[in-house]
């Protein structure tokens, strides 16, 4: 497996919208798909059969009682023990007809659950769990997607309750890591949990969907509204300081 390299791999001009496992998973399917049919027809000629009849599975052709592995096989087709069977995947606005040629190709959902401390002397909020929702439609890489998801949750609670650019006459003032705050490891919810929702209703390969994005909006409501339904105190100013909380404690009497 090689990483993205612009001196071996093809053009692209951009990835965008969290569609790359959605769109380059259906050209891999079909590449696939294709070096299926080569592999079926090669075989047939090697049988003597009609390519439909002729079955692949673990590595292997198999017809009746007969069967060759796709080693021995290309050997055959190639008269020498290497070569390439090539197969082509093309997914653009046309394909099957402009199914993916109009609108967002899915919509991200994600919904999240926050339970919270606060102490009232400081003006401190603290988020003791969280637990996230994904609407994946299919998880073509479980733990990566689980992964994306805690990572989008995570900048969400950063700008929930630590990040704030701070101006002063038009200049910034806090234009560095040491005065623009992010959530440290010690920062971190005590207990978090993702959860996937697996409908396969998504336009990619098995109904796969994107996600990414979608796990950091519900962060900022779920926190303030934790922080309403304990303390009675509704804040929609970010980020959640303890300054701010602090004065909406204490205006609340």
């Amino acid at each position: 497996m090689l990483a993205s390299d612009t001196g071996m791999v093809p053009f692209d001009h951009s990835t965008g919208a969290s569609r790359s496992t959605t769109l380059m998973g259906l050209a891999v399917r079909e590449a696939a798909r294709e070096i299926h049919a080569q592999l079926r027809d090669m075989a047939a000629r090697y049988f003597g059969a009609r390519s439909e009849v002729v079955e692949l599975r673990e590595g292997a052709a198999l017809w009746r009682s007969e069967k060759i592995s796709y080693r021995d096989l290309l050997q055959g087709h190639f008269g020498v023990p290497g070569g390439e069977v090539l197969g082509r995947g093309y997914i653009t606005p046309e394909w099957q007809g402009g199914k993916l040629g109009r609108g967002p190709l899915f919509w991200e959902v994600g919904i999240g659950a926050a339970e919270i401390e606060v102490d009232e002397e400081t003006g401190e909020v603290r988020v003791t769990q969280y637990i996230s929702l994904a609407d994946a439609g299919r998880a073509i890489n479980p733990k990566q997607c689980e992964g994306q998801d805690e990572g989008a949750a995570m900048q969400g609670l950063g700008h929930t309750l630590y990040e704030e650019m701070v101006y002063e006459g038009g200049q910034l003032l806090n234009a560095n890591l040491v005065d623009y705050r992010v959530p440290r490891f010690s920062e971190l919810p005590e207990r978090f949990h993702t959860l996937l929702v697996e409908n396969e209703d998504g336009p990619g390969p098995y109904g796969a969907k994107g996600l990414g994005e979608g796990g950091i909006v519900p962060v900022a409501p779920a926190v303030a509204n934790a922080l309403y339904s304990l303390t009675g105190v509704r804040i929609k100013d970010l980020p959640l300081t303890p300054e701010r909380v602090w004065r909406k404690l204490k205006e609340r009497g």
